[in-house]
C-alpha cells in the first residue's frame, strides 16, 4: 500500500524549529541524520493520558453536592479535603477561598474540555485543537476531569481560575509528540507570563525534543509546567516529561496516605497528591461527574495549589513558585510500596491550607 507522505513545520520561536512528517523510507531518515542543518532526529512517539479506567458509574452533580458560596463546604471527594488538612483525620469537609486562582490562566494540554459543564461557570474556553479528525470538544473525558479538579466550583482547588483547553490528545487519551510541541507553541504565543500555568497529565518515552521544548517554555517564557509522574509503577525518571528537571512532577496517593501500585515514584517526583477514586467533572452533559484513578488526577490538585499561590503573589521564576508549593507540603506521612526505596523518594503530600 502506498504511504501518504506528509510534512509539518512547528516553531516555538526563531531559535527552536521542528519538522514532523511521514517520510519515504529509512534511507531518507539516514540522510536527515547526516545533514549538518539537522540537530537530531527522533521518532514521533505517542504520549498517553495517565489515568486508569474507572469502576464507578456516572453520577449527576445535582444529586451529589450543591454549589456553595461559603468558605466551608462538604467535600465532594476525599482528595479536596485531604489537601486542606495536615493530618488525615475526617475528610468530609474543608475550607476554601472562593477567589483562589483569580486572574490566573491554566492551559490544560489534554483531550479537550467540556466547557459547558456547570462546574466551570463559564471560566473555561476551547482555545486550540491539534488532533486530526476530531473537533475541539472533549470526546474522551480525561481533559474535562483534569480541568474540573484544577478550577471547578465544586470539584476544583482554584475555584476562580480560568481554563484554556489546548487539545493534543484524542478520545483514547493518545497524542503524538508533535501535537505536544504544537500545544506548547500555542501557549508561548497566548499565555501571560507570570499569571499562566501548564498542566500536562500525560507520559511517554524520554525525548530530547520534548525536554528542550518544555525547558524553553519554563526558562525563556516564565511559564511553570506541572506534570503527572506516570502510571507505570516504576521510576518516573525513565519517562518524559516527568524526568525533566524544569517541571514539577506529581505522583499519586490514596485515601490512606499510601502511594498506590500504579504511581511512578523516585527522585524526579517532587510531591504526591490524591489520585485514587478522585471525582470531577465529566463529558456527556453539563452536570456529569466521574471518579478516576491515576497520577493524572493527582497533578491537577497541585496545579490548583500553584494557581492559588499565583493569584495572591508574584513569583520571579517558575522555580520560585515550585519552591513555594514544596514549602507548603506536609512531610513524612506517606507510605510507599515495598518496591519503592523510601530514601529515594520525596515524602511530601500536597497541602493547600493556611
Amino acid at each position: 500500500m502506498e504511504r501518504r507522505l506528509s510534512l509539518d513545520h512547528i516553531s516555538l520561536d526563531q531559535d527552536f524549529v521542528a519538522v514532523s512528517g511521514v517520510f519515504p523510507d529509512a534511507g531518507f531518515i539516514d540522510t536527515l541524520h547526516k545533514d549538518n542543518a539537522v540537530d537530531y532526529v527522533e521518532t514521533n512517539h505517542i504520549y498517553k493520558a495517565t489515568f486508569l479506567l474507572p469502576e464507578e458509574k456516572l453520577m449527576m452533580t445535582e444529586n451529589d453536592t450543591t454549589l456553595q458560596k461559603r468558605s466551608q463546604a462538604s467535600s465532594p471527594d476525599w482528595g479536596l479535603a485531604r489537601i486542606h488538612h495536615r493530618e488525615r483525620g475526617a475528610l468530609d469537609s474543608y475550607e476554601y477561598d472562593e477567589t483562589a486562582g483569580s486572574g490566573v490562566h491554566v492551559f490544560v494540554l489534554d483531550s479537550g474540555v467540556n466547557i459547558g459543564h456547570t462546574d466551570f461557570e463559564g471560566r473555561a474556553k476551547i482555545e486550540a485543537n491539534f488532533v486530526p479528525n476530531e473537533d475541539g470538544v472533549d470526546l474522551g473525558g480525561h481533559g474535562t476531569h483534569v480541568a474540573g479538579k484544577i478550577a471547578g466550583k465544586v470539584y476544583g482547588v482554584a475555584k476562580s481560575a480560568t481554563i484554556h483547553s489546548v487539545k493534543i490528545l484524542n478520545r483514547s487519551g493518545d497524542g503524538t509528540m508533535s501535537n505536544l510541541i504544537k500545544g506548547i507553541s500555542h501557549v508561548i504565543q497566548a499565555a501571560t507570563p507570570g499569571k499562566s500555568l501548564i498542566n500536562l497529565s500525560l507520559s511517554g518515552p524520554k525525548s530530547r525534543l520534548i525536554d528542550e521544548a518544555i525547558s524553553k517554555v519554563v526558562n525563556d517564557y516564565n511559564i511553570p509546567v506541572f506534570v503527572s509522574s506516570g502510571n507505570s509503577g516504576t521510576d518516573a525518571c525513565y519517562f518524559s516529561p516527568a524526568s525533566n528537571p524544569d517541571v514539577f512532577s506529581v505522583g499519586a496517593t490514596d485515601i490512606n496516605d499510601k502511594v498506590p501500585y500504579y504511581s511512578d515514584t523516585g527522585r524526579c517526583v517532587k510531591m504526591y497528591a490524591p489520585g485514587s477514586n478522585i471525582k470531577s467533572a465529566w463529558i456527556g452533559g453539563d452536570d456529569q461527574v466521574k471518579s478516576l484513578d491515576g497520577t493524572s488526577m493527582a497533578n491537577p490538585h497541585v496545579v490548583g495549589i500553584a494557581a492559588t499561590l499565583l493569584s495572591n503573589q508574584t513569583f520571579a521564576s517558575p522555580k520560585e513558585l515550585y519552591d513555594a508549593v514544596v514549602a507548603k507540603a506536609t512531610s513524612g506521612l506517606l507510605t510507599f510500596t515495598p518496591a519503592a526505596d523510601e530514601d529515594m523518594n520525596n515524602n511530601r503530600i500536597a497541602y493547600n491550607g493556611p
